[in-house]
């Protein structure tokens, strides 16, 4: 499992790297073809995922994961990453209500993003329920600041329980961030949320319009952490 994931990263870092027109001597090369490409290698890597691992069969659905289809569109996907249960692998806008949109995952979990913020999960086993997003884009957009959050999950008798959490922002500079296709230098800001019961740190990477360019963002103690890249 290891290996593949390292695999996997690596076929990303020679397409964000290695295939930007800017970089590679072909002035020619388009969005589009960028896609492709980069897609056939994760589906071309995560083929060979042997049997002994604990990543299961994508299941495709419809209007789906076809190296086509995101090439046709890159705009609508996601790169999606779980390095707790060993995911690496396409997201596709399923629902989107202005700021609100859906991704469902290639295997079929789904993620709910309110402005880039991470609201809620289903189908990942130990899920998101819900989580309050109400100020946290200002703060980072505002270049920092402190909010209350509040989650909800489920505990083993499937009873929704509620925690409330502190949460700072703070600007932690520019990075270069490769986001699979490409590299971009982002703003980056860290999230620190404690509660009596727990503590998790978000990451978002923000372009210069304030918009959420990809992120790290806590799910749950089993899942962790679920990181989003714009293609």
């Amino acid at each position: 499992m290891k290996r593949t994931i390292c695999g996997v990263a690596a076929a990303l870092a020679l397409a964000g790297c290695g295939q930007n027109s800017e970089t590679s001597g072909q002035p020619g090369a388009s969005a589009e073809a960028r896609a492709l490409s980069v897609v056939s290698q994760v589906q071309t890597i995560l083929g060979g995922v042997g049997s002994d691992t604990t990543v299961s069969a994508p299941r495709v659905i419809p209007g789906g994961f076809s190296s086509e289809a995101i090439a046709a569109d890159p705009g609508a996907y996601r790169l999606m990453q779980v390095n707790a249960l060993g995911l690496v692998e396409p997201g596709r806008i399923i629902q989107e209500n202005g700021d609100e949109v859906t991704l469902a995952l290639q295997s079929g979990p789904t993620a709910a993003y309110d402005g880039g913020i991470l609201v809620a999960t289903r189908g990942f086993g130990d899920d998101l329920i819900t989580m309050d997003s109400a100020g946290v884009l200002e703060a980072l957009r505002a270049g920092g600041g402190t909010v209350s959050r509040r989650m909800e999950t489920l505990d083993a008798q499937d009873q929704v329980l509620t925690s409330s959490f502190s949460c700072t922002i703070t600007s932690a500079g520019q990075e270069t961030v490769n986001l699979g296709l490409r590299e971009a230098t982002l703003n980056r800001f860290d999230e620190k949320c404690r509660s009596q019961a727990l503590i998790f740190d978000n990451i978002y990477w923000l372009d210069g319009s304030g918009q959420i360019v990809a992120s790290r963002q806590y799910v749950s103690p089993t899942v962790a952490y679920l990181r989003s890249n714009r293609l």
